[in-house]
């Protein structure tokens, strides 16, 4: 990450605690950590110090923490699925996913490289002689690098500016690998997390698949098949977790895998989908084969999705909590695929460990905090009692507690030094109502590694005095006043590079699609009326479910 200040930095003002409630509080950092938080305002002397004194309306909460994202696809609108789906293998085959996001996402990756109009070009000519006037290996591999930090750094802003600021790994998920992170922590990276080099947090897609010799059918007229008979095969993913278990947990000191993403029989009572179901079903019998299987109630196990279990079995339940499992729960992404999600209440009430995550751009919410507005509407219109503190924790304390009681996810001493400042409607409103109503363009700043990344220009322009570049007037009028502060070492030009997606992202979408009004998901959600729609649609799958 490339997130740091060498300057201290004091924040005074209405702090807010695990519970949602506010004090006034003076908070120090140093060297990216948290050195002291005091009650009250308390005025601090230290040299180069930079103060910010919060007005009676601005709260300051800690970077809110994401642990279900594939943040590589954060360009992209909802997409619009051709059917309702009884688990993700379905919709992975569809054609129209094929070519509408999966190939386009290639497209773009590839074409940065061989003819992205001109942004390769002069990073290329720029280490060729005289003498070695064609592409070198060396040459190539630097325009690479260079359009992989283009697509990390423009991802990556759309996280910061919702308040994030962990997520988890970047790019690359699906083959367990990471680019270096640039404006955010990410889970990649055992040094964001406080963690040795050698304590690894195991990011995959999947444990189990459809096979072998078997393609799950993705046309839409099959989309309610009945999958309980597939065949089911191990992914090396999860012989690796296995071997790590086995080991006492040496290989990974964490693990975040999908598991059961489907239907779960929850919302359309009794209709579960049959393979998801088998999935926890093998993964259960797999534990319970290995020699310690007390071992994984250290592994710090965080199961993303898992629709597929049978939550009216206590013993499922008294699994995951007997062995420290967490879950990650994507409430939009759920309704939008398969019409359904976990019983979320049920596993709030047996003590397990529940967290919220975005998923992705084409099914999910913008950032994690929009998906704690959405859960908010979901446990209001499903009756379920759930409070906004719980939510809370589901971005903050818990996703920190997953990952093995990691310093992040609140304000204390000794913390990592990530926040961001929401400005409420009025003094007298909650910190917590104004989390669950306002939108993203109410961000005042967020704070990376005690680095002010993001925010306001007029804060950058009378507080800070330092390098900003401004989010581009395309991206809409509440965009348009914000601010981002890039590490000069990176050489980053984020206007240029949000031109160079967009003009990628027209050129597959006119040549390829036949779609020229399709656009690159706008940064805000304050500004994205297409993604407001799509999320107000959302709602009415949940109303019609609920008749």
């Amino acid at each position: 990450m490339f997130s740091s200040s060498g300057r201290p930095l004091c924040i005074m003002g209405n702090v807010v605690d695990a519970q949602g409630r506010e004090s006034v509080k003076t908070i120090l950092v140093q060297n990216g950590k948290i050195t002291n938080v005091h009650n009250g305002k308390v005025p601090l002397s230290l040299p180069d110090l930079i103060l910010l004194e919060l007005a009676d309306n601005e709260v300051v909460f800690p970077g809110l923490i994401n642990l279900h994202v594939h943040s590589e696809y954060n360009i992209f609108p909802l997409w619009q699925s051709p059917a309702v789906w009884s688990n993700r293998y379905q919709w992975r085959n569809n054609d129209q996913y094929t070519q509408e996001i999966k190939n386009f996402k290639e497209y773009i990756e590839s074409k940065w490289i061989q003819d992205y109009l001109g942004f390769t070009k002069p990073i290329v000519q720029s280490y060729i002689t005289e003498k070695d006037d064609h592409l070198t290996a060396t040459s190539i591999a630097i325009a690479v690098s260079e359009v992989q930090k283009l697509h990390g750094v423009i991802t990556e802003l759309q996280a910061v500016a919702g308040g994030t600021t962990l997520v988890q790994q970047t790019i690359k998920l699906e083959n367990n690998a990471s680019l270096p992170s640039f404006i955010v922590r990410n889970t990649g990276d055992p040094a964001e997390l406080g963690l040795p080099f050698t304590k690894k947090v195991f990011s995959v897609v999947d444990f189990v698949r459809p096979g072998p010799d078997f393609d799950a059918p993705g046309s839409p007229i099959h989309a309610r098949d009945d999958t309980s008979a597939w065949p089911m095969m191990r992914h090396p993913s999860f012989t690796d977790f296995l071997t790590s278990l086995q080991e006492g947990n040496s290989r990974y000191y964490a693990s975040i895998a999908h598991l059961a993403e489907g239907r779960a029989g929850y919302l359309q009572r009794g209709k579960p989908d049959g393979f998801s179901r088998r999935e926890f079903t093998e993964f259960r019998k797999a534990l319970s084969q290995l020699p310690n299987p007390e071992a994984l109630k250290t592994a710090h196990l965080t199961l993303t999705h898992a629709c597929g279990l049978d939550y009216s079995d206590p013993d499922t339940l008294d699994f995951l909590r007997d062995n420290h499992i967490s879950i990650v729960w994507s409430p939009v992404s759920n309704l939008i695929l398969y019409r359904d999600t976990i019983p979320v209440k049920a596993l709030l009430d047996h003590g397990i460990n529940v967290c919220l995550g975005s998923d992705w751009a084409p099914s999910g919410s913008k950032h994690v905090w929009d998906e704690l507005k959405f859960a908010r509407y979901f446990c209001d219109a499903v009756s379920l009692d759930v409070s906004s503190a719980q939510l809370l924790a589901m971005i903050t304390q818990n996703p920190a507690a997953a990952l093995g009681q990691i310093k992040a996810g609140a304000i204390q001493t000794g913390y990592n030094a990530d926040f961001f400042i929401l400005r409420k409607q009025s003094p007298d409103q909650s910190a917590l109502t104004a989390l669950q109503t306002q939108y993203d363009s109410a961000v005042r700043c967020t704070i990376v590694n005690g680095r002010v990344i993001y925010g306001d220009e007029d804060l950058f322009v009378n507080t800070l005095a330092v390098d900003y570049q401004r989010i581009p007037l395309e991206e809409g009028q509440a965009a348009a006043k914000k601010v981002v502060s890039i590490n000069s070492s990176l050489n980053f030009d984020l206007a240029k590079g949000l031109a160079q997606v967009d003009a990628l992202m027209l050129r597959y979408a006119t040549e390829t699609l036949r779609l020229p009004n399709l656009r690159r998901t706008r940064l805000l959600s304050a500004d994205d009326h297409l993604y407001q729609v799509r999320i107000k649609l959302v709602k009415s799958y949940l109303a019609e479910l609920l008749k």
